[in-house]
């Protein structure tokens, strides 16, 4: 998967599971994620579970912090840090 492909995967989730039904906010790559108050316990579990699932990259405990976390793009960063290598 791409990295374009990735990003507008995760933009998507957040924007349709994660974004309150009464806040009015347009997500992008560049959202911050943890200062606009999107990401707390509950949300970082069900975007994990995405990235898991969807992706099919887990995010070990070791990377749960709050800079892997920023924003799209810095969770886009880490999910290709950690994906496995494509075999020839």
């Amino acid at each position: 998967m791409t990295t374009e492909e990735i990003a507008s995967r995760l933009v998507a989730f957040i924007q349709q599971n994660l974004v309150p039904a009464d806040v009015d906010m347009e997500v992008d790559e560049t959202t911050p994620l943890l200062l606009s108050g999107l990401l707390d316990s509950l949300r970082t579990a069900r975007l994990l579970n995405f990235i898991r699932r969807e992706i099919g990259v887990p995010i070990p405990a070791a990377k749960l912090d709050a800079e892997n976390f920023a924003d799209v793009a810095t969770i886009v960063a880490v999910i290709k840090e950690l994906e496995p290598a494509p075999s020839v």
